[in-house]
């Protein structure tokens, strides 16, 4: 991956964390959950169509300067507990994601449908579990923070699901199509 595609992709990755970031703060109607949920597996997503086209490497060095372009604005838009506990559990989750992905897409090649759901799942497990626990256990109450974590957990493996297509269109179809 070129330098100038690891700055456009780490651009659009914050993009997506940022916006979830800022979304996160606010439920849908009265229930637990919160609209970040329904935006931040876009991450996952986009990180996996990265995986699945280019090596590790590139992708954790475009992860990090993803990292970096979404903390500032995260901060700045969302309350800092939000901006904090989103950067280290984006940093964590993501990492693992991509490590996973890789370990996967290593002992079974061909099952990309499993790389990319069963990276994405557990990699968000950590992620749901991290970022509420230190977002918003001192001001939600435990009780809030886990009803909240599980409801939004499940909605990021429902969207993990749904994206499969997507990443087979975006990932596996195209990359096909190139080297055919």
């Amino acid at each position: 991956m070129s330098s100038k595609m690891i700055f456009i992709t780490a651009f659009i990755f914050a993009f997506i964390v940022v916006l979830a970031n800022y979304s996160v703060q606010f439920k849908i109607g009265s229930s637990y959950l919160t609209y970040g949920a329904l935006i931040y597996p876009f991450s996952f997503l986009f990180l996996d169509i990265l995986s699945e086209k280019y090596n590790k490497k590139d992708v954790l060095k475009m992860l990090r300067y993803g990292i970096l372009f979404a903390f500032l604005p995260s901060f700045f838009i969302s309350q800092p507990s939000v901006a904090i506990a989103s950067i280290f559990a984006f940093f964590i989750s993501q990492h693992l994601d991509v490590y996973i992905f890789f370990m996967l897409k290593k002992l079974f090649p061909k099952l990309w449908w499993l790389r990319n759901n069963a990276s994405t799942i557990i990699a968000q497990f950590f992620d749901t579990m991290i970022f509420f626990h230190i977002a918003f256990l001192a001001t939600w109450g435990f009780k809030a923070v886990v009803i909240s974590a599980l409801l939004d957990f499940s909605v990021k493996i429902i969207l993990s699901l749904i994206n499969t297509p997507f990443f087979y269109i975006f990932a596996i179809r195209v990359k096909n199509k190139i080297y055919s």
